[in-house]
């Protein structure tokens, strides 16, 4: 049978719902609640001990096979999910969390379960117990008068759905889940998320995590209100770009912890994190301790305010090494700090800190230390051990709130040994790892960890020599100063290692060195193909500091300079000084090479909150990119006139995105003609004869591309909005989600007709969307004429080993079969099968 455990912040409400309850079964369904606090002095609050005594309570009762735990809001949840965790593996077993409304839930439950149901029926019950109040009061409701416009904030009848198979290898994990609640946070909309029958808010990257979300999972997502649709739309795309994950994670998979292993007599085995080898003096990273005793409080306002404050100057703090880190190892491994971000600015975690303050009557430290431990628990709670892992991420970014709260730096040491050493701890948090100065690391050996944390993944982007999880014991045994020796492609470790060992790994250290200064001078190299033929390979940014990883990459420019992030995480838009600043610094950094910088490309799926827009039925259709901002001259000449001033020092290029039509071009060609009139006026230098192209993303543009061709300098074809104009398939829904596919036939023949209309007009034609980056798709590009391909920095290299494989005349013919074909399959199959050799065969 099946038993319901109640629990509420409120004992008498409590007994209140059991007496109810009772009253509607007559005894006949077990029952127990978890209501209250035992402290005299905060009586509302939740305590998971409570939780945990009523689970058990109703488990010793034989008739009892599973229990169904409903509750309230707030800490009660989360008491809920720590009592889970502090029950033993075979009773967790028995235990199910239900969403349902507590009262109603409650009611509806009781009543099947008496009458025999099974968990899955009964759990039915309850979640669908506010239907027939729904329905009688529907009438009544429909009746009353309309909101007023101006208190009537959502549009009841906008209500969106959208189902989501998980395409990342690794599921929802942190980077992928903080980019869903970044993006889902910037709409006018109530956006949840369903897996498994657990329904979580879409901004709490905590309990996104947390949901567990593996590769191939069904995603429920539904959107409420004036930007449902819009806010649908734009997670649509992200899913259908991997969520932004890398489509191949070179990263591997297997997590082993702690697991020391005596290889022969004179070496411990651990897990292989980075590659590499290394020979040096240990030394650890000392940290000071943490001295935290609970401390009653007289005024819980300081003490939120305090909590608050901590939480502020850390996110500060996580913001400054996440740009550092992206200059050092680029933009995607820096945004394992985005997900540290959304984890402790949580308002779930946040608010339950500030009731354990306000319940309790207790310090903010040690709220917070309360709250941080449960919710590190939940995490490692999950099946998944790779999501589990991202507990570390949650601690990591936690315990710089707590020591500052406690009074210490939150950040700890900088690791600073009198000589290069190896770096040898229990742990290494991804903060740590991201601050080590790689002069002084000549490797990494930790007692606990495995290949696919974030501290791992952040040693080989930084290319320092990694074993993890050698066990307690071997790492305790290693003395500071004391000579070892690793291996990061074996996870070996030697701590004594013999001299002829040290030559060995020595010599075999620099071979790496060497393979590695290759491969980067391969990557600087150009792209030319084997008939001498030159293609331009650059880099797609969003900020100045992404360039030292595209340059390290081989970009030789930018193609694309998507300013619109120069406008995010901010109250207003950046002034004219701030924008000049940001494109002369770019332009500085690529020292002479191409910048083409796109104008702010808003509405759509990039909306800003300090912007005012009107509602649309489809944003993408709407008023977004050179539309807006031509309708907006306020907000897009401090811009131009940041970009001209810039191009009188540097090779800079403006493009303009979403042009349609000819009228477009020549309203901006004017703009831009008041503008340096305005700035000679000023005796401002300026550049008069600014190279001006546009972004060809609509059919519009694809169509006139031979009349815009005459106004413009050069094409650089979108192939992220061409795809979905093109086919007229809404992203947003999923029925023809498939439709939007790069390598649809239609597509490749828009790609080919623009690139044949700016060649008979003589200017260049490049392309700057994710298709550019594939490399599957390098030999059809170059066939297809283009001149530039720009992409994200981490795809230079892969992409530039194929063009130097090809001869143009190969390519030429890879294209045109290419185009013979009716089908994504049929060409997609085609290009994977056929290399240049092939075809030239």
């Amino acid at each position: 049978m099946i038993g319901l455990v109640l629990v509420t912040h409120s004992a008498r409400l409590a007994e209140g719902i059991l007496e109810l309850v009772n009253q509607m079964v007559q005894g006949g369904t077990p029952l127990a609640a978890a209501g209250g606090t035992d402290l005299p002095e905060a009586p509302i609050g939740t305590d998971p001990t409570k939780v945990v005594a009523a689970i058990e309570q109703l488990l010793c009762q034989d008739e009892v096979t599973e229990v169904l735990v409903l509750m309230d809001l707030g800490s009660a949840l989360m008491s809920a999910e720590t009592a889970l965790d502090l029950l033993p593996d075979d009773k967790r077993q028995q235990v199910h969390l239900a969403s349902a409304p507590l009262v109603e839930g409650a009611l509806a439950a009781a009543v099947r379960a008496r009458i025999g149901g099974s968990l899955a029926q009964v759990l039915a019950e309850a979640n669908g117990a506010l239907a027939a109040k729904h329905e009688q009061l529907a009438s009544w409701q429909h009746s009353l008068p309309p909101l007023p416009p101006e208190t009537q904030t959502t549009d009841p009848t906008a209500h969106a759905e959208l189902t989501i198979i998980v395409p990342n290898r690794l599921g929802l994990h942190a980077r992928p889940a903080a980019r869903l609640v970044s993006l889902a946070a910037q709409y006018d909309a109530q956006v949840t998320l369903t897996h498994n029958g657990r329904t979580v808010p879409a901004t709490s990257l905590n309990q996104v995590v947390t949901l567990g979300v593996r590769r191939e999972d069904l995603l429920v997502v539904r959107a409420t209100g004036t930007d449902a649709a819009a806010a649908l739309a734009a997670l649509e795309d992200l899913a259908l770009d991997n969520f932004g994950d890398p489509i191949e994670v070179t990263e591997p998979l297997e997590i082993i912890a702690a697991a020391a292993v005596t290889a022969g007599g004179d070496s411990f085995a651990g897990v292989p994190a980075s590659a590499g080898t290394a020979s040096g003096p240990a030394y650890r990273l000392h940290l000071p301790a943490l001295d935290l005793e609970e401390q009653p409080i007289d005024d819980p306002a300081a003490e939120r305010q305090k909590l608050r404050s901590a939480v502020g100057t850390v996110i500060e703090q996580l913001r400054a090494l996440r740009s550092e880190l992206g200059q050092r190892a680029g933009a995607a491994e820096a945004g394992i700090f985005d997900a540290q971000i959304l984890m402790i600015h949580d308002n779930d975690l946040i608010q339950s800190a500030e009731e354990t303050i306000e319940l309790r009557r207790i310090d903010a430290a040690s709220a917070w230390n309360w709250t941080l431990r449960s919710m590190v628990a939940r995490y490692r709670a999950l099946e998944d051990d790779y999501l589990a892992r991202r507990a570390d991420d949650v601690a990591d970014a936690g315990q710089r709130v707590l020591r500052l709260l406690v009074g210490l730096p939150a950040e700890s040491p900088l690791f600073s040994p009198p000589e290069p050493a190896i770096l040898v701890a229990a742990e290494l948090k991804p903060s740590d790892v991201a601050r080590l100065p790689t002069d002084q690391v000549l490797g990494i050996v930790t007692a606990e960890g495995g290949a696919t944390g974030h501290s791992a993944i952040l040693a080989r982007s930084l290319g320092i020599p990694t074993v993890t999880g050698i066990g307690a014991a071997a790492a305790a045994s290693i003395r500071e100063g004391q000579t070892i020796a690793l291996d990061g492609d074996n996870g070996l470790v030697w701590p004594a290692p013999d001299p002829a060992l040290r030559d060995r790994l020595l010599a075999r250290r620099s071979e790496w060195l060497a393979q590695r200064q290759v491969a980067q001078q391969q990557a600087l190299a150009p792209a030319i193909t084997l008939d001498r033929q030159t293609i331009q390979v650059a880099a797609n940014i969003n900020l100045p500091g992404d360039l030292a990883m595209a340059l390290a990459s081989g970009a030789e420019g930018v193609g694309l300079f998507r300013t619109e992030f120069l406008y995010m995480d901010r109250e207003s838009p950046p002034s004219e000084e701030e924008q000049l600043a940001a494109y002369l610094e770019a332009a500085r950094r690529l020292q002479g090479r191409p910048l083409i910088v796109r104008t702010l490309d808003v509405g759509g799926d990039k909306p800003l909150p300090y912007l005012r827009y009107t509602h649309e039925q489809n944003p993408f259709l709407g008023h977004r990119g050179l539309r807006y901002c031509l309708d907006h001259p306020g907000l897009f000449r401090p811009q131009l006139r940041a970009i001209l001033r810039a191009a009188a020092q540097f090779p800079i290029r403006v493009m303009f995105p979403m042009v349609s039509t000819w009228d477009e071009l020549l309203l901006v060609d004017a703009l831009i003609d008041e503008i340096c009139a305005e700035l000679q006026t000023e005796q401002s230098p300026f550049d008069d004869d600014i190279q001006r192209g546009i972004m060809v993303e609509t059919p519009a543009a694809v169509l006139l591309a031979p009349q815009l061709a005459r106004l413009v300098d050069f094409f650089s074809i979108g192939t992220n909005d061409l795809t979905q104009y093109v086919m007229a398939a809404d992203r947003g829904n999923a029925a023809v989600a498939g439709l939007v596919n790069a390598y649809q036939p239609a597509v490749l023949h828009a790609i080919r007709q623009t690139t044949q209309a700016g060649h008979a007009q003589g200017i260049p034609v490049g392309i700057c969307g994710e298709l550019a980056g594939d490399p599957r798709a390098t030999a059809l590009l170059v066939g297809l004429g283009l001149d530039e391909l720009s992409m994200t920095a981490t795809a230079i290299p892969a992409v530039k080993a194929q063009i130097r494989q090809l001869h143009t005349a190969d390519a030429t013919r890879i294209a045109e079969t290419a185009l013979q074909f009716s089908t994504v399959e049929e060409i997609q199959a085609y290009l994977t099968q056929t290399t240049p050799a092939q075809e030239k065969e």
